[in-house]
C-alpha cells in the first residue's frame, strides 16, 4: 500500500469538492494538521472516518486505498493487457512467417538442385530452361508479396547489407555457372569456350541478383520509416 500515492489521492479529492484542509476538517471534525498528514502520506486515517470520506467523496474505500479511481485502474489494466496481446499476436505472425520462409527457402533449394542434377545428367539447356524460369518467376513472387507486406526480413531472419547481398548473388550464381560448364562440356564445346560462356552467365546472374535484393531491402528500409513515421 502506497502512503503517498493515497494521500495524493485524497488530496486530489479534496480539490474537486472544492475545499480547503480547513474545510474538510470540520466536515470530518478533525483538524487541519490531520488533513495535511493524510494528504502527505505521513499517516492514514482510521477506519471509521476512511469510511465516512468514501461516502463523502462518493468512491469506493478500495479506491482511496489503491490511490485511483476504478475506471483509471481498469483503463490501465487495459491498456497492458492489450498491449500484451498485441506483443504475443506479433511474435506468432513472426513465428508463422518464419515457418513459412524456411519452408520456401528449402523447396527453392532442393527444386534448384534437381535443376542442376537434371542439368548435369541430360546435358540439355532446353529441357531444365522453362523449370528455371518458373522457378525464378515464383520465388521472385514469393519474395515480392512477402516484402509488400513487410514481414519478408523479419520471417527470413535475413538482414539485408550490401555485403551479404553480394555473397548470395555471387554463391548462387556460382553454382549455376559451374553446372553449366560442366552441361556445355558435355554438350561437346571446349573447356575454355564452356568457361567463357559459364563466365558471362556467372556475372549477368550476380549482378542481377545482387539488384534484386538490394531492391528488396531498400522498399524494406521505406516500409519501416513509414510504420515508425505513423507511430
Amino acid at each position: 500500500m502506497d502512503m503517498k500515492k493515497i494521500g495524493g489521492f485524497l488530496k486530489v479529492l479534496r480539490k474537486e469538492r472544492g475545499l480547503t484542509q480547513e474545510q474538510l476538517a470540520e466536515i470530518l471534525l478533525v483538524s487541519g494538521r490531520t488533513i495535511s498528514r493524510w494528504e502527505t502520506g505521513t499517516n492514514m486515517p482510521d477506519l471509521s472516518i476512511l469510511i465516512k470520506m468514501a461516502e463523502f467523496y462518493n468512491v469506493e474505500v478500495k479506491e482511496i486505498l489503491d490511490g485511483e479511481r476504478k475506471s483509471e485502474n481498469m483503463d490501465k489494466e487495459l491498456k497492458e493487457t492489450l498491449s500484451k496481446v498485441a506483443d504475443y499476436n506479433k511474435l506468432e505472425k513472426e513465428r508463422v512467417t518464419k515457418a513459412g520462409n524456411i519452408a520456401f527457402g528449402l523447396a527453392f533449394v532442393i527444386c534448384a538442385a534437381v535443376i542442376i542434377i537434371q542439368l548435369l545428367m541430360v546435358g540439355e539447356l532446353v529441357l531444365v530452361a522453362g523449370e528455371t524460369a518458373v522457378l525464378l518467376v515464383g520465388g521472385a513472387a514469393y519474395i515480392g508479396v512477402m516484402t509488400y507486406n513487410g514481414v519478408w526480413e523479419t520471417g527470413s531472419g535475413f538482414k539485408s547489407t550490401p555485403f551479404t547481398d553480394a555473397l548470395i548473388a555471387v554463391i548462387c550464381a556460382g553454382v549455376f555457372a559451374a553446372a553449366l560448364v560442366i552441361c556445355y562440356i558435355r554438350l561437346g564445346a571446349t573447356t575454355s569456350q564452356a568457361v567463357h560462356s559459364a563466365l558471362i552467365f556467372f556475372v549477368g546472374i550476380a549482378i542481377v541478383g545482387f539488384g534484386v535484393l538490394r531492391i528488396l531491402a531498400c522498399i524494406n528500409h521505406k516500409r519501416r520509416e513509414k510504420i515508425e513515421q505513423s507511430k
